[in-house]
């Protein structure tokens, strides 16, 4: 049986599926900011979403270290 290059497939479904997710998520949605409205891509609601939670988890477990390492 041939070596199968493992990374070079999950390479090309990861990127298969980041294909899917732009061609799919293309229409335009409705978001009600604090203070603002905007029209925006839904791929960039989902971008938004992630970098917000992504930023809200660092933040948590930089908080979190900190209260650990306080005496």
């Amino acid at each position: 049986m041939r070596d199968i290059p493992w990374s070079l497939v999950v390479f090309a479904l990861v990127t298969l599926y980041a294909v899917l997710l732009v061609l799919l998520n293309d229409e335009k949605v409705s978001v009600d900011f604090v203070f603002f409205s905007a029209e925006i891509s839904k791929l960039v609601l989902i971008l938004l979403c992630l970098g917000l939670g992504f930023a809200g988890g660092f933040l948590f477990d930089h908080w979190r270290d900190r209260r650990r390492s306080a005496p």
